[in-house]
C-alpha cells in the first residue's frame, strides 16, 4: 500500500505532501494543472530517466507486509541519489521493492494488449505458473549457453584444423634448436671468449714470428751479432762482458719463445663449429619471427597448449553435444507441461475477463486465449494470442477489431483479473468510456479497491462520485512563477468537484452529484 508521496522542485510542483488511503483514491482537477504528475513523480523514484533539475527529490512511503518502509530520490550536484528508510541505497534496491508494491498503469501501457508476450505474462500470471515460468527460462538460458559454447568450440575446432600444420611445423622448427633461453645467453658468452682467443692466438703468432720463428727475428739478428762479437773477443778480449750478457739476452728469447709456444691458445674447432651453428639457428629463428629467442620459446609454450586443447575438441565437442541433447530433452518436457497447464488455466482466464467486460456493458463480449505450438523459446514452446470481438461475432486479433473504449475496458479487465502488486495506479483510465459504462467502470473500481488501493487520475464525473478520498489538482501562481497544488477534498467540496465533471455548478449539478454518489456506492 501505497501511504505517502512527498514531492520538492518536481517539475512545476515545489513542495507538496499527499497521503493516501485504502480503498479507492481519486485525482481530479481541470485540463493543463498537473493531474498526471503525481504518477510522474512516482515513476521519478522507480528510476524513470528525464533531464530533473538540481533539488528535485520525491519520497515515498510504502507498506510491505507488516512493514512500512521510506524510499526516496533526489538530485544532487547532477547525480540520482537514492534511500531506504534513509540510508543510501541502489536504484535497483528502490525499483524493486517499489515494483512489488505499486503497479502503474498509465495510457501508453495500453499498447501492450498488441503483443503477444503480455498476453503470455497475463495467463502465466492469472494461472500462477510464474514458478514454473522462471523454471523453463532458467533451463533455457543454460541451454542456450551450452548450444553457444558447442558451436564455439566447433568454430575453433575448425579454426585449429586449418591452422594445425602450420603450429606443429613452427614447434618443430623452435624445438630443433633445442635450447633454453638460459643456454644460448651461455652459448653466447662462450662464443665471445672463443672469439677473444682467437685473436690473442694471432697475435701471440705474429710475436713469435718477431721473437723467433722469421728470417728477420730478433733471436736471428742476436746470433748474428753474436758472431761478429765472438770475431771481435779474438782480436779485444774485452768485450767479452758484453758477449756474454748478449748470449744470455738470446737465451732469454728462446725461452720466452718456448714458453709463449706452451701456451693452451689452441681451439677446438669442433666447438666453434658446433656453437656458431647453434646460434646460427637462433639468429635464423629471431629474424624470422621479430623477437629474441626467450618469446620464441615462450611462444612455443603456447602453441604446445594450443595444440593439446586442439586434439581434445572432439572428446569436448562430443561431451557437450550430449549435455546440450539433454538440456533440449528436458527443455522440451518441461515446456510440454507448462503448455498443458496453461491450456487447463485459459478457459477460466476467458470465463473471468468476460465477466469483467460484462460489468463494464460490453454484454456480448467474447475473448478467446489462442494457443499456437512455436519453436522452443524462454516462454516454452507456446505462442499466446488473444481474439476479440466486443459483439459475439468472429474472433479476430485484438488490434484488428478493439476500438479505444474497448481496449480501455479490455487492459483494464486483464490488469484486475490477477493484480501484480497490492498499490494500482491508474492514469486516465476512462479514456473512451462514457455514460452508463463510466458507472458501470466506477463501480468496479470501487468493488476491487475493496480488497487493495486504488489510486486513480480521472476527469469522469462517476469516477470521481466513486471515490472514497478524492484530492484536487490546481496551478496556483506565485507573482508570475506558476506553481501545482494537490489538496484532500471535504465532502462539500467533492460535490462540487462531481458537479463541475458534470458541467457547470449549479443546484441541479449538486444534487444529480449526490445521486451519482448514492449510485455508484450502491
Amino acid at each position: 500500500m501505497l501511504r505517502r508521496v512527498s514531492i520538492e522542485n518536481f517539475l512545476l510542483i515545489k513542495d507538496l505532501e499527499i497521503e493516501f488511503s485504502e480503498g479507492l483514491n481519486i485525482i481530479s482537477g481541470e485540463t493543463g494543472t498537473g493531474k498526471s504528475m503525481t504518477i510522474s513523480a512516482l515513476e521519478f523514484v522507480m528510476g524513470k530517466q528525464g533531464d530533473y533539475p538540481e533539488g528535485t527529490a520525491v519520497e515515498v512511503e510504502v507498506e510491505t507486509g507488516n512493514e512500512a518502509v521510506i524510499l526516496r530520490r533526489e538530485i544532487r550536484a547532477g547525480r540520482s541519489r537514492y534511500f531506504l528508510d534513509g540510508r543510501g541505497t541502489s536504484a535497483k534496491t528502490v525499483k524493486e521493492l517499489l515494483d512489488g508494491t505499486v503497479s502503474i498503469q498509465g495510457q501508453n501501457e495500453f499498447i501492450k494488449l498488441l503483443k503477444p508476450d503480455f498476453h503470455l505474462q497475463v495467463l502465466d500470471r492469472f494461472g500462477s505458473l510464474e514458478s514454473l515460468v522462471g523454471k523453463v527460462e532458467e533451463l533455457y538460458a543454460d541451454y542456450l549457453s551450452k548450444n553457444r559454447f558447442l558451436k564455439e568450440l566447433f568454430s575453433q575446432k575448425q579454426e585449429m584444423l586449418q591452422k594445425r600444420d602450420f603450429l606443429e611445423f613452427k614447434l618443430r622448427e623452435i624445438e630443433e634448436v633445442g635450447l633454453k633461453p638460459e643456454e644460448v645467453l651461455e652459448l653466447r658468452e662462450r662464443s665471445q671468449t672463443l672469439k677473444s682467443l682467437e685473436k690473442i692466438k694471432k697475435l701471440v703468432r705474429e710475436s713469435l714470428q718477431y721473437i723467433y720463428d722469421s728470417e728477420g727475428s730478433a733471436y736471428s739478428d742476436l746470433g748474428n751479432a753474436l758472431k761478429l762479437l765472438w770475431k771481435a773477443r779474438e782480436i779485444d778480449p774485452s768485450v767479452e762482458k758484453e758477449l756474454e750478457a748478449l748470449s744470455t739476452i738470446k737465451d732469454k728469447l728462446l725461452e720466452i719463445s718456448d714458453s709463449l709456444r706452451s701456451k693452451d691458445f689452441d681451439l677446438s674447432q669442433e666447438e666453434i663449429d658446433r656453437i656458431n651453428e647453434l646460434l646460427f639457428k637462433v639468429q635464423r629463428l629471431e629474424k624470422k619471427y621479430g623477437k629474441p629467442y626467450g618469446e620464441i620459446v615462450k611462444e612455443a609454450e603456447e602453441i604446445k597448449e594450443q595444440l593439446s586443447k586442439s586434439y581434445s575438441y572432439d572428446d569436448q565437442i562430443e561431451e557437450l553435444r550430449e549435455e546440450v541433447f539433454r538440456l533440449e530433452r528436458e527443455l522440451l518436457e518441461l515446456s510440454g507441461e507448462l503448455s498443458r497447464m496453461r491450456k487447463s488455466v485459459a478457459k477460466k482466464l476467458e470465463e473471468e475477463i468476460e465477466g469483467v467486460l460484462k460489468e463494464l456493458n460490453l454484454e456480448r463480449a467474447k475473448l478467446k486465449v489462442q494457443i499456437e505450438k512455436r519453436d522452443l523459446s524462454r516462454y516454452g514452446i507456446d505462442k499466446i494470442n488473444f481474439l476479440f470481438s466486443s459483439y459475439g461475432g468472429d474472433l479476430k486479433p485484438i488490434e484488428e477489431v478493439a476500438s479505444g473504449g474497448e481496449l480501455t475496458r479490455l487492459f483494464l479487465a486483464l490488469a484486475l483479473i490477477k493484480p501484480p502488486a497490492s498499490t494500482y495506479v491508474f492514469d486516465e483510465v476512462d479514456v473512451g468510456v462514457s455514460g452508463e459504462t463510466s458507472v458501470k467502470l466506477a463501480k468496479l473500481l470501487r468493488k476491487i479497491s475493496r480488497n487493495m488501493q486504488v489510486i486513480a487520475i480521472t476527469h469522469s464525473a462517476p469516477m470521481c462520485a466513486a471515490g472514497d478520498v478524492n484530492f484536487l489538482t490546481e496551478k496556483k501562481y506565485l507573482g508570475d512563477i506558476p506553481y501545482i497544488q494537490v489538496r484532500k477534498l471535504s465532502r462539500e467540496e467533492k460535490l462540487k468537484e462531481v458537479a463541475r465533471l458534470m458541467g457547470t455548478q449549479t443546484e441541479n449539478t449538486i444534487r444529480g452529484a449526490e445521486e451519482l454518489m448514492e449510485l455508484v456506492n450502491l
